[in-house]
């Protein structure tokens, strides 16, 4: 017979649960990526992703008070680019993100303003999407490529959230999401080095409704 244990335990933390208060949302920001430094012999070029925009939705509940658990997905545009002595190559592209994040605000869920920092991980699929040519510019520091890449992903930030209506929550907050490069899609060449991680700063501005 198998344990009762974990259905015991389900059972016990049924009322809590269901005591906790849900909500939806979504939002759109602008994405930043910090430039990747690629380096050989040669000298050097910056690689990365191109600034774009960016949708958001979420959904989330109060674990407690001052914090929040929340699933979140993000939609980033944003071309692929290789630079260097002011020649620029572009190579289409773009970015999902999933991840969960603990919300801890500094007030608790009757405030109407509640600053609050975040954290979290899940995974970021980068692909690129151009068509792909048999020799590419700057092709002796990296080369851009028609494939995708799923990396882990830390995201961090923080905002401020204010309360409009019984129910219904405006948000801007700023996030950084951290993964390592995704070689396979910006691949440098034998020779060549490039950082490790990928920084992409995204302020966003969202709303969202509780229940």
């Amino acid at each position: 017979m198998r344990s009762l244990g974990p259905y015991l335990l389900t059972l016990a933390l049924l009322p809590a649960a269901l005591a906790q208060r849900g909500y939806i949302g979504g939002g759109a920001g602008f994405g930043v990526a910090k430039g990747l430094t690629v380096t050989n012999p040669k000298g050097s070029a910056t690689a990365g992703l191109k600034p774009g925009a960016a949708l958001s939705g979420f959904a989330g509940h109060d674990l407690y008070n001052h914090l929040s658990g929340e699933l979140r997905y993000t939609y980033r545009f944003g071309n692929l680019k290789l630079s260097s002595g002011g020649t620029e190559y572009t190579f289409d592209g773009l970015a999902h993100a999933v991840h969960y994040d603990l919300l801890v605000f500094a007030k608790g869920r009757e405030a109407a303003v509640r600053p609050f920092a975040a954290v979290g991980g899940g995974v970021r699929f980068y692909r690129g999407t151009g068509k792909e040519h048999a020799s590419q510019p700057l092709s002796s520091f990296a080369i851009l490529t028609k494939t995708s890449q799923v990396e882990g992903l830390i995201s961090a930030g923080g905002g401020i959230q204010v309360k409009v209506g019984r129910r219904v929550f405006l948000r801007v907050e700023f996030r950084d999401y951290v993964t390592p490069v995704p070689k396979q899609v910006i691949t440098p060449v034998p020779g060549s080095k490039i950082n490790c991680w990928l920084h992409d700063f995204t302020p966003m501005a969202g709303i969202s409704f509780g229940f």
